[in-house]
């Protein structure tokens, strides 16, 4: 069935026309998408598609039923295989990695006891902290002996640090063995959002704990389907069975919302399957990145990160970031651009992010059009 674009929000955001992979149909041509979430290529993967198919037609369009109420087989072993992935006893599926975070800030501390947040944290973790009971307080971006003085207050409840391993806006990945070091201190239970790192970075794909050599000391990790696992709505917490039960039995963003579907916990499952047999997609995605960023940086554009293959490429003002997006749309690739309020002003910028699905040759070309553009615009 062909469906016809409405013209709400036109204006803002082009229409696709079919799967996301090197390449994607954006308002009726073939672009190279240097912008999607697809990680490792596995958005359109045969087996993927397979797998999810096969439960669609097994189980139908979604549970009908409450989380806590029935499971699935499928949902089940994918819990159990993101639980191996991370290294951990358990895990838990939720509808999104925003639910699982506010479920982890809401319930694992209350009144009384204390959570903190690095200051660049992705919005459903600040969100978490705002609507959970604990007193929420804010450290300086990677500045631990800030955190440090934070934690050393007076106070007799628990102490939760919660923190991305990925910075989504800055493509840096946190320094977790000076984070440990200090938590350790005053006794604070960790927690890392691995969305943009699972299956992403590190050893085999295993995220920011892997990357910096500190498996198995950090307490929860929290994270989605919707990147590197085959772009499926979905998110989990993988932790210790404890925390598990706790979250299952009393996590109000668990308990009161619609269990993901088993066709998508089917597709994500082969997907993490995939990701634990075969480090080649990681291994591609890392030589793509150190291609766009070698490129980009030669040709003179100022770049941040450097850990993960989120790419922001610094532009400062906002129409003109904006028109820096358009302009290589026109030239057949596809950047966004971010700008305030998911960014300060003056900090926008555009947030590159190669994929696994990129051939050396698509790189190549999206460099050109970047070259191109940059010297019209006069930004190089």
């Amino acid at each position: 069935m062909d469906y016809a674009p409405t013209q709400t929000g036109r204006s803002q955001k082009p229409i696709l026309g079919g799967p996301i992979g090197a390449r994607a149909i954006l308002d009726g041509r073939a672009v190279i998408v240097l912008g999607s979430n697809n990680y490792l290529g596995l958005a359109n993967h045969p087996e993927v598609i397979a797998r999810a198919k096969e439960a669609l037609d097994r189980y139908g369009a979604g549970p009908a039923l409450n989380p806590p109420l029935a499971t699935t087989p499928i949902n089940d072993a994918l819990c159990a295989a993101l639980a191996k992935f991370h290294r951990t006893e358990s895990a838990l599926l939720f509808n999104s990695c925003t639910s699982a975070n506010v479920a982890v800030a809401c319930t694992l501390v209350g009144a009384g006891d204390r959570i903190f947040s690095d200051r660049l944290n992705h919005a459903s973790i600040i969100d978490g902290c705002r609507l959970s009971a604990a007193e929420s307080r804010v450290y300086n971006h990677a500045d631990f002996a800030h955190l440090e003085v934070q934690l050393a207050e007076p106070g007799a409840g628990k102490k939760l640090v919660i923190t991305d391993g990925v910075f989504s806006m800055e493509g840096d990945a946190a320094d977790l063995p000076a984070l440990i070091r200090v938590r350790r201190r005053h006794g604070a239970t960790l927690v890392v959002d691995e969305s943009h790192a699972a299956g992403v970075i590190g050893p085999g794909g295993r995220g920011t704990a892997a990357l910096r050599g500190c498996e198995g000391e950090v307490d929860l990790y929290t994270g989605t389907l919707s990147k590197a696992f085959g772009a499926f709505a979905g998110g989990y917490v993988a932790s210790p069975a404890a925390h598990i039960r706790e979250l299952h039995d009393r996590g109000r963003f668990f308990m009161f919302t619609t269990a993901i579907s088993p066709s998508a916990a089917a597709g994500a499952l082969a997907a993490v399957e995939i990701a634990m047999r075969d480090d080649t997609p990681v291994r591609r995605l890392a030589d793509n990145t150190q291609r766009l960023r070698a490129g980009l940086a030669e040709l003179g554009f100022k770049l941040l990160g450097g850990d993960s293959p989120i790419t922001p490429i610094m532009i400062g003002d906002e129409e003109k970031a904006a028109a820096v997006s358009r302009a290589l749309m026109k030239e057949g690739v596809y950047v966004g651009a971010v700008r305030f309020p998911v960014v300060p002003r003056g900090e926008a910028r555009l947030r590159a992010q190669p994929s696994a699905a990129h051939s050396p040759a698509d790189i190549d070309e999206a460099l050109a059009a970047f070259a191109r553009v940059g010297k019209r615009l006069g930004l190089i």
